[in-house]
């Protein structure tokens, strides 16, 4: 029997083939049509990639976020069907040893153009329905403006406010009408000029305070040293202060009105009844400083008495002279001390340098009060009482000028030009003491040094026989 050949076999087979090969076609194509519609199904895509992924659109592509730590990656983004993970760009194979079964959605969005991708995850979601917008709002009318309070036509309604104290040391401090402080004016050494408000306290120390007729004080106005100025229309909130401290003018009620003259008198009579009083004591302090200097140097007193009483004119000259030197002579020596490296530890000596300077002083008016007391025993014959009552009584006679204008000053009235013209014999007295004084030790102390230079011995010759 003939074997067939194997090329009729093969022509045999061949239409079997052609049905094979299309049956695989057909099945291959049924499976690629199926799978391309469950997996570019737009909302079944969208649904799987947020289950997964946090969404974010670029501006041509899309970036993903897992809500999954656990992969590791921060971010996918795709862009114009690029793939890049975490910034870097990656291959098939990268993405799928990195991303696994999560490959095919990150692909299926690379096959997508700007606008599928855009659609796909748009504002509006076809499985919840939109949320309805709330009506829009009525626009309110807009609130009046409220009504200005009416201002009164006074002056005092229209003043500009300014904050915070004035404090003013020396010249003069004015409050201009319609200023307004809000808060303290303290003037030291000057005056004030109240035209406008002040709320809170007014205070002038050594000089006047003038209230102008619109002037306004909320609180207290005081004044001390000085004089009120009040203007009948001014307006004080609290209460008034007024203490003399002038000419030993001490009036402790100065806030009781003057009514009559008895009452007048009496005032009068009590500060002039203060100021003998005080002087009294500063006489007797300095009597008790001159007692003391005599007791302890009473030789070089008597020595700087009579050198006083015996060249008073000279003596008075070398005292103003000193004086006049004394404050200059004293800052040139403290600058000499400071630039200088030597003289800096000398600047402690300068307290010291003033003190005794104080004491030559007191010496120089102990000498002159010694000689006053003396003249005046010898001249009413009293007697010698020793240095010390003597200086003491020469105290009392230098001061007693204004001793006796302070008596005086008790009377009142037209007594007090008497009184002022003995106060100034007063005080020309003691200054001259004080002057002739500081000469007077001025001229002892460089007297002796100019007279203390060698002398030379006589010669003496034995007469002849």
């Amino acid at each position: 029997m003939k074997r067939p050949s194997c090329h009729s076999v093969w022509r045999a087979m061949r239409p079997a083939q052609a049905l094979l090969l299309a049956m695989v076609a057909g099945l291959l194509s049924a499976g690629f049509a199926a799978a391309q519609t469950s997996t570019t199904d737009p909302t079944a895509l969208r649904t799987q990639v947020e289950s997964r992924y946090d969404v974010l659109p670029l501006r041509d592509g899309v970036a993903l976020r897992p809500k999954s730590a656990a992969t590791g990656i921060r971010s996918i983004e795709i862009t114009r069907g690029s793939i890049a993970i975490d910034g870097e760009a990656v291959t098939g194979a990268e993405l799928r040893n990195r991303l696994g079964t999560d490959e095919n959605l990150v692909l299926q969005l690379s096959y997508l153009d700007d606008a599928q991708r855009a659609a796909l995850f748009g504002p509006a979601r076809p499985a919840t329905p939109p949320t309805p917008a709330a009506p829009p709002t009525p626009p309110t009318a807009a609130p009046a403006p409220p009504t200005p309070p009416s201002v009164p036509n006074d002056a005092r309604s229209r003043r500009e406010r300014r904050g915070g104290d004035r404090v003013r040391f020396g010249g003069s401090l004015t409050v201009a009408e319609g200023e307004s402080v809000a808060g303290d004016v303290v003037v030291i050494g000057g005056s004030a000029d109240i035209e406008g408000e002040v709320v809170g306290d007014v205070v002038v120390v050594g000089g006047a305070l003038n209230l102008g007729p619109r002037a306004e004080i909320t609180k207290d106005a005081v004044v001390v040293g000085g004089r009120l100025t009040r203007d009948p229309g001014a307006r004080i909130g609290g209460e008034v202060s007024e203490v003399g401290m002038g000419p030993f003018n001490f009036d402790p009620f100065s806030r009781f009105p003057r009514r009559t003259t008895t009452d007048r008198w009496w005032r009068n009579s009590f500060g002039s009844a203060f100021s003998l009083i005080s002087t009294l004591v500063r006489v007797c302090v300095l009597a008790l400083l001159c007692a003391l200097v005599v007791l302890f140097a009473g030789d070089y007193v008597d020595r700087i008495g009579k050198r006083a009483m015996a060249e008073p004119v000279k003596a008075g000259a070398v005292g103003l002279l000193a004086q006049l030197l004394f404050i200059p002579l004293l800052v040139v020596t403290i600058v000499l001390f400071v630039i200088t490296i030597v003289g800096i530890p000398l600047l402690v000596l300068i307290p010291f340098a003033i003190l005794g300077v104080m004491v030559l002083a007191l010496a120089g008016f102990a000498g002159v009060a010694v000689r006053s007391g003396r003249w005046v025993s010898e001249r009413f014959g009293l007697g010698d009482y020793g240095p010390i009552m003597t200086a003491v009584v020469g105290v009392g006679v230098i001061v007693s000028p204004l001793l006796l204008a302070r008596l005086v000053n008790l009377g009142g009235g037209p007594m007090w030009m008497m009184a002022a013209g003995l106060t100034f014999i007063g005080f020309v007295a003691e200054y001259l003491a004080w002057t002739i004084g500081c000469g007077a030790v001025a001229l002892d102390r460089f007297g002796r040094v100019a007279s203390s230079g060698p002398s030379e011995s006589p010669i003496i010759t034995e007469p002849t026989a």
